[in-house]
């Protein structure tokens, strides 16, 4: 490649780097995945796991109950919604938007609400009591000797009860509670029938067991988790279930001991045959605790659908569209099929802590709600971005939303804070298109907002801006002593400096390390150089912007002087003899043009005052007797040294007459000889003045 073709494809490659780290770059928020849509929020509208948002008939409260926790529901005959709760525990009926309080159940809390023809059964842990209400009468029909009910069915033409601990499932007779079947765990947590089996998930060694209509038990997994806290069965002979990692309280010693894991720290890896999970969890109950959406295939394969981060997984159920998870910490609804899944919605609400009617029921607490989801009807879901925070503050643009979808919505709202609070500005109207302009003022965090129809999708949105162009920061201007010079490499032998010729620019010779930046980053080895002054800055670009500088120097009276300007470094050793003696101050100006043309900032800091002084000390002597006393006297700057020497011998340093060498005039004393005796005294001021005067001795 010839010289002149490689110098223009350089040069274009320079060009370019400034232009992709211009601060007036354009720059694109853009949320057009599943990852970054599952970072905000919203209800009636559902993110899917191949990036899209979908308009959906969402879910709302229908009953607000004055209860601290809602666990467990069911649909009576009549339709009616029969929930109880925990702390205290009671049994409700809803219809409608009407809670209707049925009965105190003794008891802490209800686990299990399974109507039946006979009446309502009721479940409780502490202690496991099963009641029955019926007729406007409760009465106990069983009772476990420790432990409690966990769950219920109605299987093979009986009430069947999990329970724990021990792990048992115990049938409901014409004289109560009979133990049926032992299990190989802590707790039997789960049940759900599946044609002519029951299905049992467990708490402790996490085991979905299949039970046949004999009692007789088969093993269909044990999976590498400690809790299968619900099931719902596919209509293709699949089981999917909310499975949780984290230790039980009577688990620790069993757990510890199966295929040597141990899981009780956070950040712990549970090890399985043929498995490996990596765990950085929340708590619950404060333990160690992770949950994941499994399915297990009508061949016995254990798969796992979706793990929830820091979400915990609660409660699972069948759909007509396939299998709802409902989540807490941050109460949320989910649909998954064979092939993928999507979020639909964000409530208000801690936890959604049950899935009844096909998924057309939610029970939520925190606080504890009963919602209902929406039939028909063209109404919008609502879908809020989680509030982006940028580095330095932003000039927005133009906003685009793909596809165009009708009836879409969109707003924004800016802050200086980093999550939204009463400091950010309130959301901006409704935009119906979409294209446009985001209308708020610059700003460090954006949020927006969209109404999206049902039936309507959307796939990305992204939002233009540019950050506005700060002025640059000098943090702080250092002047050296006097003759002191960093230079990244020792100077050629002699006198000799590699410098700037004043005919260049300017009446000063500098000494810059041929401008070059790299060695310019370090101050490098210290050198001396009489009559140069080193000047070194601190600065920075509030948008990472490339900074050049301008260094001219001024005098106490005013009097401005250029020393260099486009100085790429961060130091600049300046020859001073080109001034008269005086007091001086360096004027730095830095500037961020080279990557903002017409949009440039510039600031300006001085040093400190420093004395010049070019000139040499004055000698005078004067004989008393035996003794030669020395003056020694400087215009500017204090005397740093005297020393003599008689008839060309050693140098011999003078002490002042006043024990401190410090003025600018000191008086020194030394042996005065007869006999035709040279005597050289040589003087030197701080700034490495010297001068040389001699006398001889009659």
């Amino acid at each position: 490649m010839n010289r002149l073709l490689s110098l223009v494809i350089i040069t274009l490659a320079l060009l370019l780097n400034a232009s992709a780290g211009s601060a007036a770059q354009t720059r694109r928020w853009i949320v057009d995945t599943a990852k970054e849509f599952l970072k905000g929020r919203g209800d009636g509208v559902a993110v899917t796991t191949d990036g899209r948002l979908e308009g959906i008939n969402r879910w709302d409260v229908a009953v607000p109950l004055d209860e601290p926790v809602v666990v467990a529901g069911g649909i009576d005959d009549d339709g009616s919604l029969i929930i109880g709760t925990g702390h205290p525990a009671n049994l409700y009926r809803i219809k409608g938007d009407r809670a209707e309080l049925l009965t105190a159940i003794p008891g802490e809390q209800v686990t299990a609400v399974l109507p039946t023809p006979e009446g309502v059964l009721v479940a409780t842990v502490a202690p496991g009591v099963l009641y029955r209400w019926g007729d406007g009468q409760l009465e106990e029909i069983g009772r476990l000797g420790e432990g409690g009910i966990w769950d219920l069915v109605v299987f093979d033409g009986s009430v069947v009860a999990a329970a724990g601990s021990p792990a048992a499932l115990f049938r409901l007779g014409p004289k109560g509670f009979r133990r049926w079947t032992e299990l190989p765990d802590v707790h039997a947590r789960c049940l759900e029938v599946a044609g002519d089996s029951l299905l049992v998930g467990t708490s402790g060694k996490g085991l979905i067991l299949g039970i046949n209509r004999a009692g007789q038990m088969s093993m269909l997994t044990d999976s590498p988790f400690t809790e299968i806290s619900d099931m719902a069965a596919g209509e293709d002979g699949s089981v999917w279930a909310v499975a949780l990692v984290g230790e039980p309280e009577e688990l620790s010693s069993a757990k510890n001991g199966k295929n040597g894991s141990k899981d009780e720290a956070e950040g712990a890896t549970v090890t399985t045959e043929g498995a490996s999970l990596n765990l950085d969890l929340p708590k619950v109950n404060g333990k160690t605790a992770s949950s994941e959406l499994v399915r297990l295939t009508p061949e016995g394969a254990l798969l796992s659908v979706h793990r929830f981060g820091r979400q915990v997984a609660s409660a699972v159920a069948r759909d007509g569209a396939g299998i709802l998870v409902g989540t807490g910490f941050e109460g949320e609804v989910w649909r998954f099929v064979a092939d993928g899944g999507a979020r639909l919605a964000s409530i208000d609400a801690v936890q959604v802590v049950g899935i009844v009617g096909n998924g057309d029921i939610l029970l939520a607490q925190g606080p504890a709600a009963v919602l209902r989801r929406q039939s028909g009807g063209d109404d919008s879901g609502r879908f809020r971005s989680e509030a982006a925070r940028f580095t330095r503050p932003m000039r927005f643009g133009e906003f685009r939303v793909f596809p165009e979808a009708e009836g879409l919505r969109i707003r924004f709202r800016t802050g200086a804070s980093e999550k939204p609070d009463q400091s950010w500005m309130p959301w901006v109207e409704w935009s119906s298109e979409a294209t446009g302009r985001v209308p708020l003022p610059p700003a460090r965090s954006l949020q927006w907002e969209i109404e999206l129809p049902v039936g309507e999708s959307l796939d990305r949105v992204e939002v233009a801006m540019a950050e506005i162009n700060l002025p640059p920061k000098i943090h702080s201007i250092s002047v050296e002593d006097p003759g002191v010079v960093y230079l990244a490499a020792p100077p050629p032998s002699g006198p000799v400096i590699d410098a700037e010729h004043p005919d260049i620019s300017g009446i000063f010779t500098v000494i810059d390390e041929k401008n070059d930046r790299q060695a310019q980053s370090t101050k490098g080895k210290k050198y001396y150089r009489v009559g140069y002054r080193t000047v070194s800055w601190k600065a920075e670009d509030s948008n990472d912007d490339a900074l050049r500088f301008d260094l001219s120097v001024e005098r106490r009276d005013g009097f401005r002087l250029p020393v260099r300007d486009r100085i790429d470094g961060s130091q600049l050793a300046v020859d001073t003899t080109a001034l008269p003696d005086g007091v001086y101050r360096f004027l730095l100006s830095a500037t961020d043009a080279p990557q903002n043309p017409g949009t440039a900032m510039e600031t300006a800091a001085p040093s400190r005052w420093f004395t010049i002084d070019n000139t040499p000390p004055v000698i005078e002597f004067e004989a008393e007797g035996e003794i030669w006393t020395v003056r020694a006297r400087d215009a500017s700057s204090p005397i740093a040294s005297v020393e003599w020497s008689r008839d060309g011998d050693r140098w011999h340093h003078l002490a002042p007459e006043d024990g401190v060498l410090d003025g600018v005039e000191e008086a020194f004393n030394m042996p005065r000889e007869s006999g035709g005796h040279l005597v050289v005294v040589r003087a030197m001021d701080r700034h490495h003045n010297r001068a040389t005067e001699g006398v001889v001795e009659e």
